[in-house]
């Protein structure tokens, strides 16, 4: 008779932070989400193949010098500077699916084939039967063991590793951060193969004339801000515009209440079109930040406890990218050039409550203007809210009370506009300010404002049994979100619902509300609209702040039609 397998004792502690299983130990875990065959789900890193070309406009990844460009005529002229001679693009080589197959001795079946079993959740005996059968293609392997043995052998990307964080105040669980080597994640996306023609590393200018005076903005590096980065590093360095990701999300559904905060890295160096695809994977998963509980009895206590533990852990794993902005670092290109790097901070996507984690400061402050919830309604743009006013602030606020004195240290940061943390994440990151760096993102500040808003706003001024029933009777193309029961009552609303109400909400209400009151709905859903453009012109730009005066011109209306509401 078998033994029977004996009981480890004890309770099974750690969890993934991926797919929520439950180990024994740390080392368990680490093995599980290392493994390139396991069933958690991987963060793979490769980019599919694609036939997607880079404008001609885009400069080559193998110039060293600033380009100016001039889009009017088919083939873009070359300009000449004081300082720079600039040469025409080189021509792009489209990604096809022979050129990363060509490294193999197999052919593109067996690549596809193979590539289909092993990210397939078939077991060894599964494999092992399905390749008995003729399937037409010739295969270099014939077991599912040597299938795996040869996929072990394949290049990985970065290790995740495990390391446990001793917070200011007792939690009921130890915390544990889940992260990867900061510079190998960088290296990995920046020496990627694939990303030979949708990769560019010198800032440049394009005008839609000869006469420059319109300019055209669609990658990071055409903006003012990379030539400003440009012109205070180094002569000859190389700007790597880090963009970071956040967001609170729930990795386990009505059982375990597991939740975490993803960070995702890239880079602004990569196109826009292949950054914004989730298929071409565009982002690294960096790091998985803990959401421990504290055993400290009062809520505001402990809301400040966890945004310490948040910048603490942020701290850990990005301080090589402060080193890097600081001193520089060799790095190489997909084409296997060596260049001398800088990382400044070029965006942070987050949504409105962790974009305030991040800068520092309450929800009832800007995290990007000295603007206090008394002035979100001035029709004006306030200073930007540099790093310098943010540490003053925090600087003063310590110097008042002491920060471990949480109780009396609350009541100094609440009148400072200030969330309590000491260290921020930013504080030394060279050319990095919050203002510049916080973002922007469709999902929250377009589509959720509109909802949480807009929507609010007209369903107040018609009435919510009209607007449903005007709701009810549109006419849906194929493809289009419909309505039948209205939108007054609805709970769960996703981001596509969202967005489907936004096209539909100006023709709804047009007839039931004042027309001054259509117009600031109209002139507002323009400037979620306009800000949206995956390219921007001078001239478009004087209309999306048109757009904006329309709404503060007319968003008195909102108030005299009652439409106003304080949740």
């Amino acid at each position: 008779m078998p033994k029977a397998k004996a009981n480890r004792g004890g309770l099974k502690m750690i969890s993934c932070p991926r797919c929520g299983k439950r180990f024994f130990s740390e080392t368990n875990v680490l093995q599980h989400m290392n493994q390139p065959t396991a069933r958690c789900p991987p963060s793979d890193n490769s980019i599919p193949c694609s036939s997607i070309n880079r404008p001609p406009h885009f400069p080559s990844a193998d110039s060293n010098t600033y380009q100016d460009w001039d889009l009017n005529p088919p083939s873009p002229e070359v300009h000449e500077t004081e300082d720079f001679t600039m040469d025409a693009p080189e021509e792009v080589i489209p990604l096809v699916p022979g050129k990363f197959v060509e490294v193999y001795e197999g052919s593109s079946e067996e690549w596809q084939f193979t590539s289909w079993l092993l990210r397939s959740r078939l077991s060894l005996t599964a494999i092992d039967s399905l390749l008995v059968l003729d399937i037409g293609i010739p295969l270099s392997f014939r077991m599912g063991k040597q299938l795996r043995a040869r996929a072990e052998v394949l290049p990985s990307g970065p290790a995740w590793l495990c390391e446990e964080m001793e917070p200011e105040s007792p939690t009921k669980h130890p915390v544990h951060l889940f992260y990867r080597q900061l510079l190998e994640c960088l290296q990995s996306l920046l020496s990627h193969p694939l990303l030979t023609p949708h990769i560019s590393f010198i800032p440049w200018k394009v005008w839609t004339s000869a006469a420059r005076v319109c300019r055209i903005y669609d990658e990071w590096l055409s903006g003012d801000r990379a030539w400003e980065i440009q012109d205070a590093l180094p002569r000859g360095a190389t700007v790597l515009g880090v963009v970071l990701s956040l967001d609170k999300t729930n990795i386990s559904v009505m059982t375990g209440n597991r939740v975490a905060h993803p960070v995702l890295i890239s880079l602004a160096n990569i196109d826009a079109s292949i950054r914004s695809k989730t298929s071409l994977h565009g982002y690294l998963l960096l790091a998985l930040l803990p959401i421990p509980k504290f055993v400290h009895k009062t809520t505001c206590i402990r809301g400040l406890l966890q945004d310490w533990l948040i910048h603490q852990v942020l701290n850990r794993v990005l301080t090589p990218l402060k080193t890097v902005a600081t001193v520089g670092i060799m790095m190489s290109d997909p084409a296997g050039n060596l260049r001398y790097c800088y990382t400044p901070l070029a965006s942070w996507i987050a949504d409105t409550p962790e974009e305030c984690l991040i800068a520092a400061t309450s929800p009832k402050a800007s995290p990007i203007t000295t603007a206090t919830s008394k002035n979100f309604g001035d029709p004006f743009r306030h200073p930007p809210r540099t790093s310098s006013i943010t540490l003053s602030a925090i600087q003063r606020a310590c110097a008042e009370q002491d920060p471990f004195d949480y109780k009396n240290f609350i009541k100094v940061i609440r009148a400072l506009r200030l969330n309590g943390v000491v260290e921020p994440i930013w504080k030394g990151w060279p050319l990095s300010e919050p203002s510049d760096f916080i973002t922007p993102e469709p999902l929250h500040h377009f589509h959720r404002f509109s909802w949480d808003h807009d929507t609010r706003w007209c369903i107040l001024a018609t009435g919510a049994a009209e607007f449903d029933y005007r709701f009810s009777l549109l006419q849906t193309l194929v493809g289009y979100c419909t309505f039948e029961d209205g939108v007054s009552k609805l709970k769960q609303v996703t981001g596509h619902d969202h967005r489907a109400v936004q096209r539909y909400i100006v023709g709804v209400i047009a007839g039931s509300v004042p027309r001054r009151f259509l117009t600031t709905i109209r002139s507002l859903m323009d400037f979620q609209y306009l800000a949206q453009a995956p390219m921007f012109t001078d001239d478009s730009l004087t209309e999306l702040a048109s757009a904006l005066q329309d709404f503060y011109d007319n968003k008195d209306a909102i108030m005299a039609a009652g439409a106003r509401c304080r949740e």
